[in-house]
């Protein structure tokens, strides 16, 4: 308990370095090999500890159960959100395949457990990730388990600065669910994601809070007692706050429109929507088009 006090307490720095990182040019790591970023040893290990887990990805009673529950609700989060913005055409509302027409990028898709089920919806979704393993699972599910999708759905081994390169402003929608809290340069992370989006495009972001709360009931008690995720998949010092989010993309001239709380009833593997973002939040930002002025 003391330990984690300790690690509440450094939170505030936390806060103070991610300010004094934005006042500086946020820039990629400029060692690179073919225009790949050089991977460090945490992401790395990062990349692994998930890659491990590639075989089960699609076992709903297996470690990613509670992935899998999370599309019952972050799946009408991003389908409602895209449509309040008035960016779906009035004939697709209210139909099964009412994102038609949308390009959607899902970074650090894992084997596509959301990519696929956004593909249901009729848009056309890339799936990026840093895992081999996991990139040769969603392929091999969405030949074997779901051929009708393979015209919507693409899936590469990349790193997202990569992919801005070619991709810039070319996308509608960007996901980014479940991956902010395993990376540790979040400014460079949410700036190439940025870079993707077509103006008036939303960015949607699941993630945990970084609370005392959060890491009792989610981390400690979650991953070491429960079982619930495998050990080691979280770690305080990667996660952040929906405020410090919301003021990085201030940066980047996407303005959040949307925070939602969010909670996982283990007994019941169910995911529902709180009005406390104490444990886990959701969060949608619109990058602005730029007036004549700017």
């Amino acid at each position: 308990m003391l330990r984690n006090l300790a690690l509440l307490k450094r939170s505030n720095r936390f806060s103070q370095s991610l300010f004094s990182a934005l006042t500086k040019n946020s820039s990629l790591d400029a060692t690179s090999t073919g225009g790949f970023k050089q991977q460090t040893a945490e992401t790395v290990r990062e990349v692994k500890h998930h890659d491990d887990l590639a075989a089960d990805w699609w076992n709903k009673n297996g470690p990613m159960a509670a992935l899998h529950a999370m599309n019952e609700i972050r799946v009408p989060l991003i389908r409602d959100g895209i449509v309040a913005r008035g960016n779906v055409k009035s004939h697709y509302i209210n139909t099964t395949k009412v994102l038609s027409g949308q390009r959607i990028l899902d970074v650090g898709c894992g084997a596509g457990l959301l990519t696929e089920q956004l593909a249901r919806l009729g848009a056309h979704v890339t799936g990026i990730d840093l895992g081999e393993e996991l990139i040769k699972a969603a392929r091999a599910h969405l030949a074997n388990w779901s051929p009708e999708l393979r015209d919507r759905v693409e899936y590469k081994m990349e790193p997202i600065d990569q992919h801005a390169k070619g991709n810039c402003e070319y996308y509608d929608v960007l996901i980014l669910s479940e991956v902010l809290e395993h990376v540790d340069d979040k400014v460079a992370l949410l700036s190439s994601c940025v870079q993707t989006l077509k103006p008036g495009g939303s960015i949607f972001i699941t993630t945990m809070n970084k609370t005392l709360p959060m890491w009792l009931g989610g981390v400690v008690l979650g991953e070491y007692v429960l079982n619930i995720a495998p050990k080691g998949t979280h770690h305080w010092d990667k996660m952040i706050g929906p405020l410090d989010v919301q003021r990085i993309l201030d940066t980047m001239n996407c303005q959040t429109v949307l925070v939602n709380g969010s909670t996982y009833d283990f007994w019941r593997n169910t995911w529902r929507w709180i009005n406390s973002t104490q444990l886990c939040y959701a969060l949608q930002a619109v990058k602005q088009v730029p007036t004549e002025s700017s």
